[in-house]
């Protein structure tokens, strides 16, 4: 070997050419198979991810609006991805309990969090919590976007957006709301800012408490997610004055969004979304985010989320990610103006 070296090594000006060039190939042959190998590890590409079940955490009790998604998106996922993917339940603390143990989670894609508009950004900036919303994790897609619906009891006479804000300057500090968790606050937060009003803060340990309470008439209004508030409104028990979001929703065509109502520029839209732990491999997280899109798109999975005043809203982990530090940066501003920052 070491004389054939020495010859090839002596030989002419082509010869050392043909020689950089074999060099060359060979070097991008290693390159190519460690990329394949890489690609084909399980916990470090996508190869033949995933090779075993999936867990999907839904930071919630069961039957709530984050944990109906978390439950429709895992069927479907199970089937573009060929591979089991469970839902497993881990309330507490507003959903910062099973937040952090997905922060905590090997990055390896086998372990994802169902995220939310509340746990990634409102929690973390009125209470401490044990992550951080932008470092601890990589965003994979978007699942969702609704309107929270502003509801008023039946008891209060006002039928309107107007209606609550002229009554709301009449009767200042007299009003209360009703809050499940800082979620539904911070909405109200924002409208008692755009509209100068104040209204008393009535708090609730679940959004169930919280209608049973408005039903009953000890509360005048409230922001409420429209899966849970939706069926109320349309039985006649609640009076559904405007829907919070850009756009009207379809489950309720009838009702106007509070800019339209008579606050410009008022928007604020309840979302959800599949995120990873910080350092799950980019590959994964991008095989996850196509085959989220795919799943969202479904007939049914879509008829569905309709059904529950939602609509699917898919993304690519870029877009996710810079979507997530706007939500965080809009909504500090909000508990900041309202100095709500450890209150919770």
């Amino acid at each position: 070997m070491e004389s054939t070296q020495s010859t090839v090594w002596h030989s002419s000006r082509s010869g050392r050419g043909a020689l950089r060039r074999a060099l060359g190939a060979t070097l991008l042959c290693a390159a190519a198979a460690a990329a394949s190998q890489a690609w084909a590890a399980p916990g470090d590409g996508a190869g033949d991810y995933p090779n075993r079940p999936v867990r999907l955490i839904s930071p919630f009790s069961p039957g709530g609006g984050t944990d109906t998604v978390a439950r429709r998106l895992a069927q479907q996922l199970s089937k573009v991805l060929g591979q089991t993917v469970v839902v497993e339940n881990k309330p507490g603390a507003e959903g910062a309990i099973g937040t952090q143990y997905v922060a905590q989670a090997e990055p390896d894609g086998y372990t994802l969090l169902l995220g939310n508009f509340g746990t990634f950004a409102v929690l973390p900036f009125i209470s401490k919590v044990p992550y951080d919303p932008i470092k601890s994790f990589t965003g994979v897609s978007q699942t969702t976007a609704s309107s929270t619906v502003l509801v008023a009891s039946k008891k209060l006479p006002v039928n309107s957006v107007r209606d609550l804000v002229a009554l709301a300057k009449k009767q200042p500090g007299k009003l209360n709301y009703g809050a499940s968790s800082s979620s539904p606050m911070i909405v109200m937060e924002l409208f008692k800012q755009m509209t100068d009003t104040d209204m008393v803060q009535i708090p609730y340990k679940g959004t169930g408490p919280a209608l049973v309470a408005m039903l009953a008439g000890e509360v005048d209004v409230m922001f409420g997610g429209a899966i849970n508030t939706i069926p109320s409104v349309k039985q006649g028990q609640l009076k559904a004055l405007a829907v919070a979001g850009g756009r009207r929703t379809a489950a309720l065509p009838e009702v106007p969004t509070i800019a339209e109502a008579g606050v410009p520029g008022f928007k604020a839209e309840s979302w959800n979304g599949v995120m990873a732990p910080a350092g799950t491999p980019a590959p994964i997280v991008h095989k996850l985010s196509q085959a989220i899109a795919q799943a969202m798109s479904a007939p049914d999975i879509r008829e569905a989320v309709a059904a529950d005043g939602a609509e699917p809203v898919t993304s690519t982990p870029e877009e996710f990610d810079a979507f997530i530090r706007a939500e965080a940066r809009r909504w500090k501003q909000v508990v900041d103006k309202a100095n709500l920052a450890g209150k919770q």
